[in-house]
């Protein structure tokens, strides 16, 4: 196992949530604890700097992974539809700051010193998005809204409101092969929660990364449920159907750990560089639908640098939907 000292402090973020006059609130994953400070330029105005030990609440996932929920209330006022630089300053092992721009120069557009927000004085634009899906073979929408967003740093009025997800942010029951390969990695790397699993044919969360059925196979190792035989043969023609009901189960994310790693994964480049997935044993018509399936998601790992920038820029909201979230 690698030491922490090797791992970077940012894993995933900022994610700008909740942006308005008088409030702002942003996510991070970290790889320990912070001591951060927050630097705001609104326009001509005189930059900001506000201390986040009270502004913020720090919440163990694993022992080398916290999310740092960041949540300020502020005295004076920030102006509407004016573009607003700001800069995330962290303490380091060593006792320097580093800035944003430092540790995370990819979140920052062409010929811009920070990445920054606007807080718009009325919901004239909004954009839209829903579920993640890394191994669907098409252009990310995230990285063309990314582009769109980059032409339109000089015009702060055309900013969208808000970005909307309204889904379930990533697919939780139709998962490739190398991206559940590489959320164990992660897993791993981080040492993410373990937990129990009650009546499934393996007892805890390490014993199901390393079955022979988790990848694939993983319908095998859930329990399976009986009872109510009339409301099964309503909407499953009486076939028998594991606890996860999805047609995609094969591959179904179970776990916390895997939720949080799959989050990390979808939105931030920065947890991809600390892992390094090799393909599972797998029979010959799995590790042929493996390959085809990494194809898909190198590229979907090249565009994460400019999804991240999206996501560093415009205050997002999600919701709740028919999987697990742990992100809204």
């Amino acid at each position: 196992m690698h030491g922490t000292d090797t791992l970077p402090d940012i894993l995933v973020g900022p994610l700008l949530r909740r942006i308005s006059t008088t409030r702002l609130v942003m996510w991070i994953v970290a790889t320990r604890p912070l001591t951060m400070t927050l630097v705001l330029r609104p326009g001509q105005h005189d930059a900001e700097s506000i201390g986040l030990a009270h502004h913020h609440q720090c919440v163990a996932i694993g022992k080398r992974a916290f999310i740092h929920l960041i949540d300020i209330e502020l005295d004076t006022p920030l102006p509407c539809d004016e573009r607003i630089e700001y800069d995330l300053q962290i303490e380091t092992m060593q006792g320097s700051v580093q800035s944003l721009p430092e540790w995370a120069p990819w979140l920052c557009y062409e010929g811009a010193d920070y990445p920054a927000f606007v807080i718009a004085s009325s919901h004239h634009r909004l954009m839209h998005g829903s579920c993640r899906k890394p191994h669907h073979d098409s252009p990310d929408g995230l990285v063309r809204a990314d582009s769109w967003l980059g032409d339109q740093q000089a015009a702060p009025t055309e900013w969208p409101a808000w970005l909307l997800m309204t889904g379930d942010q990533v697919y939780a029951d139709d998962v490739a092969g190398p991206m559940l390969r590489a959320v164990h990695a992660l897993i791993e790397r981080l040492g993410l929660v373990d937990e129990q699993l009650e009546g499934a044919t393996v007892n805890d969360s390490q014993a199901l990364y390393d079955s022979p059925d988790s990848y694939y196979c993983r319908a095998a190792l859930l329990p399976d449920f009986t009872s109510n035989a009339a409301l099964r043969e309503r909407f499953f023609g009486g076939v028998k159907k594991p606890v996860f009901t999805s047609s995609n189960a094969h591959n179904h994310l179970m776990t916390l750990a895997e939720m949080l790693a799959m989050y990390c994964l979808v939105w931030s480049p920065v947890a991809w560089q600390v892992i390094a997935p090799t393909p599972p044993a797998l029979d010959e018509k799995d590790a042929e639908l493996y390959r085809q399936e990494q194809k898909v998601i190198d590229t979907f790992v090249e565009g994460l640098p400019q999804c991240a920038r999206l996501m560093a820029h415009l205050p997002s909201l999600m919701i709740f939907d028919d999987n697990p979230n742990v992100a809204a």
